[in-house]
């Protein structure tokens, strides 16, 4: 399915920006949220990528809390349901929560300690691999 560009003014993404964060706080279990891909810089965007960490998680009811949250924000910022692209981050890759943290934007913390943590982790694991992968890269060339 292709999905189409959305442009929007300075004013209007703040306004979208504001209402995401107002409704991921009312769930108390999340953590911390950060909004990250084109939506923040490029001038148009296909989709507005929202990451959430999670305190308690269920598996088994991780699908029905995405849906439930972009049903909720879809509503509110009134735009389409299938522009918005919400995860759960506490599964994820390393390398991603790393361009998360690098490239996002933090909506809001509850535990700015954990949140650092994971920061660091992170960045140390990308420091790591990119020597790592310097030393291979310099073992292939002449």
């Amino acid at each position: 399915m292709n999905k189409e560009f959305y442009s929007l003014d300075e004013k209007e993404r703040k306004r979208i920006i504001d209402e995401i964060r107002k409704i991921l706080q009312e769930e108390e279990n999340i953590i911390f949220a950060y909004l990250y891909g084109s939506f923040l810089n490029a001038l148009s965007f296909r989709d507005i990528d929202i990451g959430i960490y999670l305190n308690k998680i269920d598996e088994k009811n991780i699908e029905e809390l995405e849906l439930k949250m972009i049903k909720e924000i879809s509503k509110k910022i009134n735009l389409p349901f299938e522009i918005i692209d919400l995860r759960v981050l506490n599964y994820a890759k390393n390398s991603f929560l790393n361009n998360i943290f690098r490239t996002g934007l933090l909506l809001f913390t509850r535990d700015e300690k954990f949140l650092t943590d994971l920061i660091e982790t992170t960045s140390l694991e990308a420091i790591s691999n990119e020597y790592i992968s310097y030393l291979s890269l310099k073992e292939l060339l002449p």
